[in-house]
């Protein structure tokens, strides 16, 4: 979509108006001055069409709303984080699980955290084991760090 000005109209003799009530071939001149005396600009809609298509309306005001819309797009992802321990229990593992899930239904990025104390460190196969429940329980994408602090990030699927 591009502003016709007066400089911009010159190109074309007639273009094709299209408003709520009408749709007519006027002159150029004419389509921009009914733009300009209702305080609007004068918008190219389409321009390979013969004659070339029109409409009044404010200009910035649909840029604004444009711009708008892209932002609330744009949403922002951001990381939660959820710990577990090796002896956890059913009942704490479901309410992590759902707290798990609505995170991943608003579009936010997981990270599991299982973390290792005292003599636990010994069977660090226990904690990858409480990360593979999760990740089972959860149908998303999934990424396991390696390290001293069995961890997995999670991602919503789409």
């Amino acid at each position: 979509m591009q502003v016709l000005d007066r400089a911009a109209i010159r190109g074309f003799s007639q273009v094709r108006l299209v408003t709520k009530a009408s749709n007519e071939i006027v002159s150029a001149i004419e389509a921009l001055e009914l733009a300009e005396g209702k305080g609007m600009d004068l918008v190219l809609v389409g321009e390979d069409a013969k004659p070339p298509v029109v409409r009044i309306q404010d200009y910035k005001k649909i840029q604004f709303e444009k711009k708008k819309a892209r932002k609330n797009s744009q949403r922002k992802t951001s990381l939660k984080e959820v710990q577990f321990k090796v002896n956890i229990s059913d009942h704490d593992f479901d309410t992590k699980l759902n707290n798990i899930r609505k995170f991943l239904e608003r579009g936010d990025k997981v990270k599991i955290m299982v973390r290792l104390k005292g003599r636990e460190r010994e069977a660090p196969e226990r904690a990858q084991m409480v990360i593979k429940r999760v990740v089972e329980a959860v149908d998303c994408k999934s990424s396991t760090v390696a390290g001293p602090v069995a961890m997995a990030i999670l991602e919503p699927g789409k």
